[in-house]
Protein backbone atom coordinates (compact mmCIF):
# COMPACT_ATOMS: atom_id res chain seq x y z
CA UNK A 1 0.00 0.00 0.00
CA UNK A 2 1.19 3.53 -0.89
CA UNK A 3 1.89 5.65 1.99
CA UNK A 4 0.18 8.67 2.45
CA UNK A 5 3.94 11.01 1.42
CA UNK A 6 4.05 8.55 -1.68
CA UNK A 7 0.40 8.89 -2.98
CA UNK A 8 1.01 12.98 -3.10
CA UNK A 9 4.55 13.10 -4.33
CA UNK A 10 2.81 10.64 -6.83
CA UNK A 11 -0.17 12.71 -7.44
CA UNK A 12 1.63 15.83 -7.74
CA UNK A 13 4.44 14.79 -10.33
CA UNK A 14 1.03 13.61 -12.15
CA UNK A 15 -0.60 16.71 -12.15
CA UNK A 16 2.57 18.49 -12.88
CA UNK A 17 3.10 16.39 -15.89
CA UNK A 18 -0.46 17.15 -16.86
CA UNK A 19 0.01 20.99 -16.69
CA UNK A 20 3.43 20.67 -18.55
CA UNK A 21 1.97 18.67 -21.51
CA UNK A 22 -1.72 20.62 -21.40
CA UNK A 23 0.01 24.06 -21.32
CA UNK A 24 3.30 23.32 -23.70
CA UNK A 25 2.75 20.49 -25.67
CA UNK A 26 -1.00 19.40 -26.78
CA UNK A 27 -1.95 23.71 -27.79
CA UNK A 28 1.35 23.14 -29.94
CA UNK A 29 0.40 19.96 -31.66
CA UNK A 30 -1.52 19.52 -34.77
CA UNK A 31 -4.22 16.70 -36.58
CA UNK A 32 -5.07 16.12 -39.90
CA UNK A 33 -8.71 14.31 -39.20
CA UNK A 34 -10.25 13.09 -42.17
CA UNK A 35 -13.91 11.97 -43.07
CA UNK A 36 -15.91 10.82 -46.27
CA UNK A 37 -18.85 11.89 -46.70
CA UNK A 38 -21.47 10.34 -49.38
CA UNK A 39 -23.69 12.87 -50.83
CA UNK A 40 -27.14 12.03 -52.43
CA UNK A 41 -27.61 13.65 -55.44
CA UNK A 42 -23.69 14.41 -56.13
CA UNK A 43 -23.23 14.85 -59.73
CA UNK A 44 -20.06 12.39 -60.94
CA UNK A 45 -17.80 15.30 -61.17
CA UNK A 46 -18.11 16.42 -57.79
CA UNK A 47 -17.34 12.38 -56.53
CA UNK A 48 -14.32 13.02 -54.35
CA UNK A 49 -14.50 16.93 -53.92
CA UNK A 50 -12.25 17.53 -51.21
CA UNK A 51 -12.86 20.25 -48.34
CA UNK A 52 -10.53 21.59 -45.75
CA UNK A 53 -11.95 22.94 -42.96
CA UNK A 54 -10.25 25.57 -40.44
CA UNK A 55 -11.91 26.72 -37.09
CA UNK A 56 -11.04 28.88 -33.64
CA UNK A 57 -8.17 30.56 -34.67
CA UNK A 58 -8.38 33.46 -31.74
CA UNK A 59 -5.08 34.89 -32.68
CA UNK A 60 -3.63 36.66 -29.30
CA UNK A 61 -3.59 36.29 -26.78
CA UNK A 62 -2.47 32.99 -26.17
CA UNK A 63 -2.26 31.36 -29.91
CA UNK A 64 0.43 33.00 -31.88
CA UNK A 65 0.66 33.36 -35.55
CA UNK A 66 3.68 31.01 -36.45
CA UNK A 67 1.44 28.10 -34.96
CA UNK A 68 -1.71 29.42 -37.09
CA UNK A 69 0.56 29.29 -40.24
CA UNK A 70 1.75 25.58 -39.71
CA UNK A 71 -1.85 24.55 -40.08
CA UNK A 72 -1.92 27.18 -42.93
CA UNK A 73 0.31 25.36 -44.94
CA UNK A 74 -1.06 21.79 -43.56
CA UNK A 75 -4.44 22.73 -45.32
CA UNK A 76 -2.71 23.67 -48.27
CA UNK A 77 -0.78 20.60 -48.65
CA UNK A 78 -3.95 18.65 -48.40
CA UNK A 79 -4.48 19.79 -51.97
CA UNK A 80 -8.25 20.91 -51.46
CA UNK A 81 -10.76 21.60 -53.78
CA UNK A 82 -12.35 24.42 -51.42
CA UNK A 83 -11.05 25.68 -48.40
CA UNK A 84 -13.86 26.87 -45.35
CA UNK A 85 -13.14 29.03 -42.09
CA UNK A 86 -15.85 28.47 -39.94
CA UNK A 87 -15.38 31.62 -36.99
CA UNK A 88 -13.64 32.82 -34.22
CA UNK A 89 -10.42 34.64 -36.27
CA UNK A 90 -9.72 36.72 -33.11
CA UNK A 91 -10.19 36.64 -29.28
CA UNK A 92 -8.76 39.55 -27.65
CA UNK A 93 -8.78 42.30 -29.77
CA UNK A 94 -10.40 42.70 -33.50
CA UNK A 95 -7.09 44.65 -34.80
CA UNK A 96 -5.52 41.24 -34.23
CA UNK A 97 -7.38 40.20 -38.07
CA UNK A 98 -4.83 42.52 -40.15
CA UNK A 99 -1.83 40.24 -39.16
CA UNK A 100 -3.92 37.03 -39.66
CA UNK A 101 -6.03 37.87 -42.87
CA UNK A 102 -2.79 38.40 -45.28
CA UNK A 103 -1.87 34.29 -43.91
CA UNK A 104 -4.98 33.54 -46.00
CA UNK A 105 -3.79 34.61 -49.02
CA UNK A 106 -1.06 31.60 -49.44
CA UNK A 107 -4.05 28.95 -50.03
CA UNK A 108 -4.07 27.32 -53.27
CA UNK A 109 -7.93 25.84 -53.15
CA UNK A 110 -8.99 25.33 -56.31
CA UNK A 111 -12.51 26.73 -55.69
CA UNK A 112 -11.24 29.33 -53.29
CA UNK A 113 -11.84 30.17 -49.35
CA UNK A 114 -14.79 30.97 -48.14
CA UNK A 115 -15.51 31.77 -44.11
CA UNK A 116 -18.13 32.76 -41.35
CA UNK A 117 -18.02 34.74 -38.30
CA UNK A 118 -17.74 33.13 -35.03
CA UNK A 119 -19.22 35.11 -31.81
CA UNK A 120 -15.87 35.85 -30.67
CA UNK A 121 -15.56 37.71 -34.02
CA UNK A 122 -19.19 39.54 -33.81
CA UNK A 123 -18.67 40.24 -30.37
CA UNK A 124 -15.18 42.05 -31.15
CA UNK A 125 -15.91 43.95 -34.57
CA UNK A 126 -17.23 42.03 -37.18
CA UNK A 127 -16.46 44.89 -39.86
CA UNK A 128 -13.11 45.14 -39.69
CA UNK A 129 -12.92 41.04 -39.64
CA UNK A 130 -15.37 40.67 -42.19
CA UNK A 131 -13.11 43.78 -44.38
CA UNK A 132 -9.64 42.11 -43.99
CA UNK A 133 -11.07 38.70 -44.76
CA UNK A 134 -12.37 40.02 -48.24
CA UNK A 135 -9.00 41.73 -48.80
CA UNK A 136 -7.50 38.50 -48.51
CA UNK A 137 -9.75 36.94 -50.92
CA UNK A 138 -12.05 35.05 -48.60
CA UNK A 139 -15.11 35.32 -49.76
CA UNK A 140 -17.48 35.78 -46.22
CA UNK A 141 -20.97 34.18 -46.07
CA UNK A 142 -23.20 35.78 -44.23
CA UNK A 143 -26.58 34.25 -44.26
CA UNK A 144 -26.42 33.84 -48.00
CA UNK A 145 -25.17 31.19 -50.44
CA UNK A 146 -22.98 30.81 -53.43
CA UNK A 147 -22.67 28.13 -55.87
CA UNK A 148 -19.64 26.24 -57.33
CA UNK A 149 -19.55 24.89 -60.59
CA UNK A 150 -17.46 21.92 -61.56
CA UNK A 151 -17.72 21.14 -65.03
CA UNK A 152 -21.76 21.29 -65.60
CA UNK A 153 -22.17 19.86 -62.12
CA UNK A 154 -22.76 22.07 -59.12
CA UNK A 155 -22.47 22.73 -55.07
CA UNK A 156 -24.14 24.87 -52.86
CA UNK A 157 -21.97 26.55 -49.90
CA UNK A 158 -24.25 28.51 -47.59
CA UNK A 159 -22.85 30.03 -44.48
CA UNK A 160 -24.85 31.64 -41.94
CA UNK A 161 -24.34 35.03 -39.02
CA UNK A 162 -22.96 33.52 -35.39
CA UNK A 163 -25.49 33.20 -32.97
CA UNK A 164 -23.76 36.05 -31.36
CA UNK A 165 -25.10 37.91 -34.70
CA UNK A 166 -27.99 37.95 -36.61
CA UNK A 167 -28.50 34.44 -37.67
CA UNK A 168 -30.78 34.22 -40.11
CA UNK A 169 -31.04 30.36 -41.71
CA UNK A 170 -33.98 30.91 -43.63
CA UNK A 171 -32.03 33.36 -46.50
CA UNK A 172 -29.16 31.62 -46.21
CA UNK A 173 -30.98 28.28 -47.31
CA UNK A 174 -33.22 30.25 -49.71
CA UNK A 175 -33.17 30.00 -53.93
CA UNK A 176 -30.73 28.15 -55.83
CA UNK A 177 -30.98 25.61 -58.43
CA UNK A 178 -33.51 22.77 -57.06
CA UNK A 179 -31.47 19.61 -56.21
CA UNK A 180 -28.12 20.93 -56.16
CA UNK A 181 -26.14 19.24 -52.64
CA UNK A 182 -25.96 22.07 -49.95
CA UNK A 183 -22.70 22.13 -47.44
CA UNK A 184 -23.37 24.92 -44.93
CA UNK A 185 -20.77 26.65 -42.76
CA UNK A 186 -22.03 27.54 -39.00
CA UNK A 187 -19.39 28.39 -36.67
CA UNK A 188 -22.02 26.81 -33.88
CA UNK A 189 -23.05 23.31 -34.43
CA UNK A 190 -26.03 22.94 -32.43
CA UNK A 191 -27.90 24.91 -34.74
CA UNK A 192 -27.97 21.53 -36.55
CA UNK A 193 -30.80 19.96 -34.76
CA UNK A 194 -32.87 23.46 -36.88
CA UNK A 195 -30.66 22.92 -40.11
CA UNK A 196 -31.92 19.70 -41.14
CA UNK A 197 -35.43 20.34 -40.22
CA UNK A 198 -35.19 22.55 -43.60
CA UNK A 199 -34.20 19.18 -45.66
CA UNK A 200 -32.10 21.16 -47.77
CA UNK A 201 -28.65 20.49 -46.33
CA UNK A 202 -26.83 17.67 -47.18
CA UNK A 203 -23.40 18.70 -44.90
CA UNK A 204 -23.29 21.35 -41.74
CA UNK A 205 -19.82 21.95 -40.84
CA UNK A 206 -18.80 24.02 -37.76
CA UNK A 207 -16.44 24.91 -34.82
CA UNK A 208 -16.88 26.91 -31.33
CA UNK A 209 -16.18 24.19 -29.23
CA UNK A 210 -13.10 23.02 -29.02
CA UNK A 211 -13.48 19.51 -28.60
CA UNK A 212 -14.22 20.77 -25.20
CA UNK A 213 -10.60 22.05 -25.09
CA UNK A 214 -10.03 20.27 -21.91
CA UNK A 215 -11.65 16.48 -22.12
CA UNK A 216 -11.63 14.61 -18.94
CA UNK A 217 -14.34 11.68 -18.12
CA UNK A 218 -16.12 13.61 -15.38
CA UNK A 219 -15.75 17.18 -16.23
CA UNK A 220 -16.16 17.10 -20.07
CA UNK A 221 -19.29 18.75 -20.21
CA UNK A 222 -18.01 21.69 -17.84
CA UNK A 223 -15.56 22.80 -20.60
CA UNK A 224 -17.93 22.64 -23.67
CA UNK A 225 -19.49 26.14 -24.52
CA UNK A 226 -22.82 26.90 -25.36
CA UNK A 227 -24.17 26.09 -28.42
CA UNK A 228 -21.52 23.68 -28.53
CA UNK A 229 -22.07 20.88 -26.17
CA UNK A 230 -24.91 18.34 -28.30
CA UNK A 231 -22.87 18.04 -31.29
CA UNK A 232 -18.89 18.78 -29.68
CA UNK A 233 -16.60 17.86 -32.24
CA UNK A 234 -16.32 15.00 -34.86
CA UNK A 235 -19.39 13.55 -37.31
CA UNK A 236 -22.77 13.28 -36.23
CA UNK A 237 -25.65 12.01 -38.17
CA UNK A 238 -29.04 14.15 -37.69
CA UNK A 239 -31.15 12.84 -39.61
CA UNK A 240 -30.17 13.15 -43.41
CA UNK A 241 -27.44 15.24 -42.75
CA UNK A 242 -24.17 15.05 -41.61
CA UNK A 243 -22.61 17.29 -39.20
CA UNK A 244 -19.15 17.49 -38.59
CA UNK A 245 -17.41 19.82 -35.77
CA UNK A 246 -13.81 20.42 -35.52
CA UNK A 247 -11.79 20.79 -32.66
CA UNK A 248 -9.97 24.11 -33.95
CA UNK A 249 -6.85 25.69 -33.95
CA UNK A 250 -6.46 27.87 -31.06
CA UNK A 251 -6.83 28.29 -27.34
CA UNK A 252 -9.77 30.55 -25.25
CA UNK A 253 -10.35 31.35 -21.82
CA UNK A 254 -7.06 29.53 -20.32
CA UNK A 255 -4.49 28.42 -22.93
CA UNK A 256 -4.70 24.43 -22.50
CA UNK A 257 -5.53 21.73 -24.18
CA UNK A 258 -5.84 18.14 -22.96
CA UNK A 259 -7.81 15.07 -24.82
CA UNK A 260 -8.79 17.64 -28.48
CA UNK A 261 -5.62 18.41 -29.90
CA UNK A 262 -5.64 21.10 -32.82
CA UNK A 263 -7.05 20.12 -35.78
CA UNK A 264 -6.72 20.71 -39.73
CA UNK A 265 -10.62 18.91 -41.06
CA UNK A 266 -9.79 16.89 -44.32
CA UNK A 267 -13.85 16.43 -45.41
CA UNK A 268 -14.27 14.10 -49.17
CA UNK A 269 -17.79 14.41 -50.44
CA UNK A 270 -18.67 11.41 -52.67
CA UNK A 271 -21.46 10.21 -54.69
CA UNK A 272 -23.96 8.31 -52.22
Amino acid sequence: MLSRRTFLGTSALACLGGGVYGFGVEPLSLAVESVTVPVRGLDEALDGFKIVALSDFHLYPFTELPFIQRAIDTARGLNPDLVVLVGDFVDATAEAILELAPAFSSLNARQGVMAVLGNHDVGKGPALVTRALKGAGVEVLVNRAVEIGVGQAYLRVAGVDSLQGRQDLGSALRGGKDGVPTVLLAHEPDIADLVAQHGRVDLQISGHSHGGQVRLPVFESLSLPRWGRKYAFGRYQVGDMVVYTGRGIGTTGVPIRIGSVPEVSEIRLVRA
